[in-house]
């Protein structure tokens, strides 16, 4: 622990250096940003049964979310022609460091824009966890089989660590580019996002637990995210709806031996609606209330809730998952 304290210190101290630098100034075709994100997790009980079912809100608290990212990127100019259409096409190279209370997490991605309305983005993320004492447990941890309930074992920072590459597809349109004028813009944007999520050390099907969120298994996901908002020349930038899709590929993801019953395929569903505050040109502040659902059991201990792979889905449940505050501050 007193290792991997002094090296986060290090990479926090190595980001804070970076504030400076961009205070002073960044060339054009650079950009730098530091955001903020927090979200309120209120309870809400699984409701025991089969088939759809909304679950009310039954606690003040469930749980908290916190962390603080740097973002550093380089525009690079890739015309295709004098076209409108092509000649601002452009390739970004970008840089960032996620750092919570339990884990710390760099990655680095590429996008290119052929076209205003189309985006490409590969990148690559890779971070390790740790507990915060009793307060916060399971940075990064593992399902033990060997105890009755099961339980989560913590996995020893910089011995493990967690692996995100990604790709993804955008599109984005906005109405203004056709009826120009300040009251005419209608945002729309949809990502479609294959990426890998794992833990080194541990074998396919084997449950684990990252950045306090546990029934993760090694596999390939896929990730779909549709924003669409309205664009006004006030304070309040933007108001519209989100709407998400998250989920393992394969219905063989988890070890089918032990967790058959679990629904490996079962995609989270989630929409919310979502207000963007721009207070000037530096200041940004994003507000979320996001209802999301999932897996509903016929049977559901809450003093045994690591069980809950060994349980067989019957349904969906939808809740009120979270409020969530993200706020950028751009150099």
């Amino acid at each position: 622990m007193r290792r991997t304290k002094i090296i986060t210190v290090i990479l926090a101290s190595l980001f804070t250096a970076m504030v400076p630098l961009a205070a002073d100034g960044l060339p054009e075709n650079m950009a730098f940003s530091i955001g903020v994100d927090f979200a309120y997790y209120p309870k809400s009980d699984h409701i025991a049964g089969s088939g759809d079912t909304f679950a009310p809100i039954t606690g003040a608290y469930s749980g908290i979310e916190g962390r603080v990212t740097g973002n550093i990127s380089y525009s690079l100019p890739t015309p295709l022609g004098e076209s409108w259409l092509v000649k601002d096409a452009n390739v970004v190279f970008n840089g960032k460091l996620e750092l919570t209370p339990v884990s710390v997490k760099p990655g680095i991605s590429v996008s290119f824009t052929p076209l205003p309305f189309l985006v490409f983005s590969a990148g690559f993320d890779v971070g390790t966890g740790w507990d915060l004492g009793t307060l916060f447990k399971g940075g990064m941890a593992s399902l033990s089989t060997g105890t009755n309930p099961y339980e989560y074992n913590a996995l020893p920072a910089f011995a493990h660590w967690f692996l995100k590459p990604w790709f993804q597809a955008t599109f984005q349109f906005d109405t203004g580019a056709i009826f120009k004028g300040d009251w005419t813009h209608v945002v729309m944007q949809a990502s479609y996002q294959a990426y890998y999520e794992g833990i080194t050390g541990m074998a396919d099907g084997e449950i684990w637990k990252w950045q306090l969120t546990g029934n993760k298994v090694n596999g390939w996901k896929q990730y779909i995210n549709v924003v669409v908002a309205y664009q006004m020349p006030l304070v309040i930038k933007r108001a519209g709806i989100l709407f998400e899709w998250d989920g393992y590929y394969s219905p063989a993801a988890y070890n089918t031996d032990r967790y058959g019953g679990y629904d490996a395929a079962f995609m989270e569903c989630s929409i919310g609606p979502l207000a963007q505050f721009e207070f000037n040109e530096h200041h940004n502040l994003t507000v979320l209330f996001g209802f999301s659902s999932r897996r509903r059991f016929s049977y559901y201990n809450p003093e045994i809730s690591v069980m809950e792979p060994t349980w067989s889905a019957s349904g969906r449940e939808w809740y009120f998952k979270r409020l969530a505050l993200s706020y950028t501050y751009k150099f």
